[in-house]
């Protein structure tokens, strides 16, 4: 419980916040008032207060100690001053304030660990019983379906009974649609252990309405209900449009396919290259090409697409027939019905082929995500509402189609003019045939065609008129027919590109012809040119290719879209007409609307007024208004196969920008009265992550170049890692993320020296190249290959970081280091080509890691609405943010319980990594947003084109705020909600399981080489290493005997082990395990599987399961693994 009278504050709660320089941090100590003095770590970064500290690690201290001894410390603490010092960074100004000091709810264990794994079995309790609990019998289908309206259940050897819904707590679920008639289902099959069910709507059974939802009465109970791609189908579940949370868990067998056998967006190509060769050649040449292309990998063997057929082909070996589907894109209804036994079939083989999928995934997803965290949160994940006004969405949808559409009219109308004064040049070659645009029209005239009396011939088009102007108009129509992206456009606003004349080419697209003295300047910015025989072009001139945004591969075929207004901007591309950057601004003005209309105009928006007995509040009441309505957001929990959640209207959403018409999207999304939308956005969440992992090598917060400037480092001093990098390149600070964050996920040179050339044009590839190099040499660093330490960054502010991340992604079975989750299997180094996706595997291991971070957040909320009675329930999570929908009087005690959520999560990264502290100044939340609708920020006043009102402010609440508030105190606990019970054992962190083969003398001597500012010194330091394994090989007081025979063949040869990437190296697999005959099905426990070789799927997917399904080390055969490789592969250190 949270006590106001605990707090040692001088006000009540209150905590005020004052900023002191490094200079200054003595006078801070000796000259203050402050309860406490500010605990502050070597490099000057300040710890939490004493209370919050022992609170959080305190608990721990009778446990385990990993406290390093005075002279290590010591030592890690000099070289991480000599690193900041030669980044400039030591002694540069850090901030310190008054601690913050308050009672946390109790952990439930003695370490953040066992606390968060009894949070976890709480959020995963009963569900996780119930899917490992799971039949894998198949009950038989019923030879014959009723067509009669609601729910009938088909239970072996009894006749149909009529249900109001599905009897069992576990079942698989499928809905169908005529989605071209409505979003509301048609007809919906489920499967349990006990019996088959059907759902037909009334309109299929002779109402003319369609109007309903399928009851499931997920209310009352909790139930497991299982199927692919299941945010679809629980969109179309009566119950779920209550705000009141429900006590289902859909379990989407899509999301468990991705995290445990998806692929990355990068090899999907490569895949569907090898499923066209195995569909053209079998296993001809193709297949042989594509294994020459990924050096042999056999990942795309072990993997598949997300659809029910490839996944169910993959896992079970199954084929599904899908030509059925069709039928429901019939826009009359008379065709399901005329089909009705068949497509109800066509379901339940989905339905029965989602089981045996899940039967499949969900060990593989178990063993590969073990930690009950990453389970219980998907509960919440899929489980997200979006309530609404349904007046005020139509309004949106009106205001933003009608203004969309009348500035589309005026930019044609406006464009209509210019042509009209083109034309009139057909008469008057002289001037057309010496316009470098126009010139390029086609001014063939139609000739008026006459009868034999004289008079004008019937469906003449425009007789009298250039061939040009005769193709703008269709059919009957009076006036031209354009549009700002017709192919002419470019020509009638006489554009140029860097100043000169545009010109059209079919093959190459937009192009622009440069006299052959300016040659060489072109070419040194990187334009390429455009050879092709049919290219007429002007004398004495050459042509190059205008860029295309996406690559020089592809040809530039508009240039009146969004990209270009920045060449615009620039002064790259330009007119002769005003109108064309009005036109410009226009288009880009209605771009967002133009892409996301159809996504948000068929948003599935569920009333109040059709289901007058749902949409109950929070608390349980009835709502108030006939208005409310909601939107279930169809979200993939795990989408990717870093398991980021995926939707592609609002997990997509563009904030609201006052050029963008109906960018005010969020802002539709609106608290009902008397409640609160109250959330946070992780500050840097992935950059901290990522920092973290660095500063963990010297167990110091901001012991890291890259962690000082994470948490100390400001954009007036120049000290952030983004005001650095804008130095280095000459751009501007929101630029420098863009290179920041893409160089963090594993993108190279290449990519710094495109997107430079895209903020600046005027750039040569050589002066792009060489700014790229210069950038990451600062800081990624510079490579040094060693025969002892292999190939390692050194030098620059993120080496240590880079090399910690290549570490993890180069481990044999790669893990997030706080949650222990695994890489999906298509991105197993043993399935790979030498480095092959390797800025994949990075970029997992850091946006996984903050999936795990969100995953802890949820478990934390869940547990501390349920433990102090707290009136909310999830909204939507989008990435790095989460939203509660709150009642109002309950808003700043939600407030507060996020804070501690993040406190708590923060932690656990910290003590998993291996430091046993937390910075003050990232453990809260920047600020707490309270708000009645959704936006970024809570004081954005969200005027756009299409929403010209601003929309009120709402509150933002700061830890200070909410401590200085008594109506925020998590008071009351519920003494019901007891995870004491719940079981959490002691784990090894894995980054401490990543070192564990190695000691201490390589470590640091690896260390020592990283912080290096030359390749000299780097040598130098390796050549010290080797002599004193030299020395040690042949000290007196070593048991064995070492020749030095077997010293060179070790060091000298080019074939020591030890390895500063793969830290995990295992003795080579095991062959294959012989493929036991299938057994007979039968009714068992999905979780006795979770160690069985995987069979009834592909051959490639069953061998390699079969050779990783290996029994559970226990402790002593794991150290006796350690030590037969440490003996046998790694010098005597």
């Amino acid at each position: 419980m949270i006590k106001c009278g605990l707090i040692r504050l001088r006000c009540v709660w209150g905590v005020s916040v004052r900023e002191y320089s490094g200079a200054a941090r003595e006078q801070a100590r000796n000259g203050t008032k402050w309860p406490e003095e500010p605990r502050l770590n070597p490099v000057g970064i300040q710890h939490l207060s004493h209370s919050l500290h022992k609170q959080l690690f305190g608990a721990a201290d009778g446990i385990r100690r990993r406290n390093l001894d005075g002279a290590a410390r010591g030592k890690l603490v000099k070289w991480s001053k000599l690193y900041l010092k030669l980044h400039g960074l030591l002694g540069t100004k850090t901030s310190i304030s008054e601690p913050i000091s308050f009672e946390l709810p109790p952990l439930q264990g003695a370490t953040l660990d066992e606390h968060f794994q009894r949070l976890g079995h709480f959020a995963s309790d009963p569900y996780l019983s119930l899917c490992e609990n799971k039949s894998t019998e198949i009950l038989p289908r019923p030879e014959r379906w009723l067509r009669k309206p609601g729910w009938y259940r088909y239970a072996p050897g009894c006749e149909p009974e009529a249900v109001a819904s599905p009897l069992e707590d576990t079942y698989v679920f499928d809905v169908e649609c005529l989605y071209k008639i409505s979003d509301y289902p048609t007809l919906a099959v489920a499967l349990s252990d006990k019996a088959w069910y059907l759902w037909c709507s009334p309109y299929i059974c002779g109402e003319d309405d369609f109007v309903h939802l399928i009851p499931l009465n997920t209310m009352s109970r909790p139930q497991l209900i299982i199927g692919h791609n299941v945010g679809y189908d629980r969109s179309k579940v009566l119950e779920e449009y209550n705000l009141a949370p429900s006590k289902a868990f859909f379990m989407d067998t899509m999301s468990l396919h991705i995290a445990s056998s998806g692929m990355c967006s990068r090899q999907r190509p490569f895949y569907l290259k090898n499923q066209k060769s195995k569909q053209q050649d079998g296993d001809g040449d193709l297949e042989y090409e594509l294994n020459e292309d990924l050096e042999l990998g056999n990942w795309y063997n072990l993997s598949a697409t997300n659809s029910l057929r490839d996944v169910a082909k993959l896992h079970c070996n199954m084929h599904l027939e899908k030509t059925l589907r069709d039928s429901f894109e019939a826009v009359d209804k008379q065709e399901v019905i005329d089909k009705f036994q068949e497509l109800v079939d066509y379901c339940s083989k989905d339905v029965e082929a989602t089981s045996k999928v899940f039967d499949k995934v969900y060990p593989l997803f178990r063993k590969q995500c073990p930690h009950p965290v990453s389970f219980g949160a998907l509960r919440f994940l899929s489980s997200c509402i979006l309530p609404v006004q349904t007046n005020m969405w139509k309004q949106y949808i009106d205001s933003a189609e009608t203004l969309y559409q009348n500035s589309k009219q005026a930019i044609e109308e406006k464009i209509v003019t210019i042509i009209e004064e083109i034309v009139r040049l057909k008469d008057k070659p002289e001037v057309y045939e010496n316009d470098p645009w126009y010139k390029q029209l086609d001014w063939t005239i139609a000739p008026l065609k006459l009868t034999k009396k004289g008079v004008p011939a019937k469906r003449q088009k425009m007789p009298g008129y250039p061939a040009w102007y005769r193709s703008l108009f269709t059919g009957k129509d009076k006036t031209p027919n354009i549009t700002i992206r017709s192919r002419l456009i470019p020509l009638f606003f006489k554009l140029t590109w860097e100043g000169y004349p545009v010109v059209w080419n079919q093959e190459h697209g937009w192009c622009f012809e440069v006299p052959d003295a300016n040659v060489e300047t072109f070419l040194k910015k990187n334009y390429a040119i455009a050879n092709s025989p049919d290219f007429d072009q002007k004398a004495g001139h050459t042509a190059f290719r205008i860029p295309h945004p996406s690559g020089p591969e592809q040809r530039t075929t508009t240039l009146f879209s969004k990209p270009y207004m920045h060449f615009m901007d620039k002064g790259v591309l330009q007119s002769e007409y005003s109108l064309a950057r009005e036109a410009l601004k226009i288009n880009s003005s209605g771009s967002y609307w133009t892409a996301a209309r159809e996504r948000i105009k068929t948003q599935h928006v569920v009333s109040k007024e059709d289901f007058p007995g749902q949409f109950t509040m929070v608390d349980g009441a009835p709502s108030p208004s006939d208005q409310v309505g909601a939107i279930i957001p169809k979200i993939i929990p795990m989408g990717t196969v870093t398991r980021r959640a995926v939707e592609n209207t609002w997990l997509t959403a563009s904030n609201a920008k006052a050029n963008r018409i109906g960018s005010e999207l969020k802002t539709k999304i609106v608290a009902p009265e008397g409640y609160s939308f109250v959330g946070a956005d992780v500050d840097s969440e992935e950059l901290w992550i990522a920092s973290l992992i660095g500063d963990s090598v010297f167990n110091i917060h901001g012991g890291t170049a890259i962690g000082y400037m994470c948490l100390e480092g400001t954009k007036d001093a120049g000290t952030d890692m983004h005001t650095k990098t804008a130095s280095i390149l000459g751009c501007s600070r929101n630029e420098a993320k863009i290179f920041n964050y893409g160089r963090i996920y594993g993108a190279g040179v290449r990519f710094a020296s495109q997107l430079l050339k895209q903020f600046n044009p005027t750039l040569s590839e050589e002066e792009a190249r060489a700014t790229a190099e210069r950038l990451y040499e600062a800081t990624k660093g510079k490579t040094y290959h060693s025969k002892i330490f292999k190939k390692f960054w050194y030098g620059g502010s993120e080496s240590i970081l880079f090399n910690k991340l290549e570490h993890i992604a180069e481990q044999d079975q790669p893990r997030t280091p706080v949650l222990g989750a695994g890489i999906t299997v298509s991105l197993l180094k043993r399935n790979l080509g030498k480095d092959t996706f390797l800025p994949s595997r990075i970029n997992w291991a850091i946006q996984s890691s903050g999936v795990d971070y969100l995953h802890l957040l949820f478990c934390s909320m869940h547990y501390l609405i349920e433990k102090y009675r707290l009136r909310a329930r999830v909204c939507i999570s989008i990435h790095d943010e989460l939203r509660y929908l709150v009642a109002n009087e309950d808003r700043y005690r939600v407030a507060l319980a996020l804070q501690v959520a993040n406190l708590w999560t923060r932690s656990i990264f910290c003590e998993q990594i291996g430091i046993d502290d937390l910075p003050q100044n990232c453990a809260f939340f920047s600020a707490v947003d309270i708000d009645h609708v959704l936006r970024k920020e809570v004081d954005m006043d969200c005027v756009t084109p299409s929403n010209p009102t601003p929309v009120p402010h709402g509150e933002r609440v700061t830890i200070s705020d909410l401590l200085s508030r008594p109506e925020a105190a998590l008071t009351n606990p519920d003494p019901a909600v007891n995870v004491a019970h719940y079981p959490a054992a002691q784990r090894q962190p894995v980054l401490a399981y990543y070192n564990s083969t190695y000691d201490a003398a390589f470590l640091n001597f690896f260390l020592d080489m990283q912080i290096q500012d030359s390749r000299a010194s780097v040598a130098d330091i390796e050549k010290h290493y080797r002599e004193f394994l030299l020395r040690d090989a042949f000290s007196a007081d070593r048991a064995e005997t070492v020749t030095m025979a077997d010293y060179l063949a070790a060091n000298g040869g080019g074939k020591l082990s030890i390895n500063a990437i793969d830290t995990t190296s295992l003795a080579p697999p095991p062959a294959p395990s012989p493929r036991p005959a299938p057994a007979p099905r039968r009714k068992t426990r999905v979780a006795n599987r979770s160690h069985r070789i995987a069979i009834g799927g592909s051959a490639a997917f069953d061998a390699f399961h079969a050779s990783v399904d290996l029994p559970e080390e226990d402790a002593d055969m794991r150290a006796a693994r350690i030590t037969r490789n440490y003996l046998s592969d790694r010098p005597h250190l």
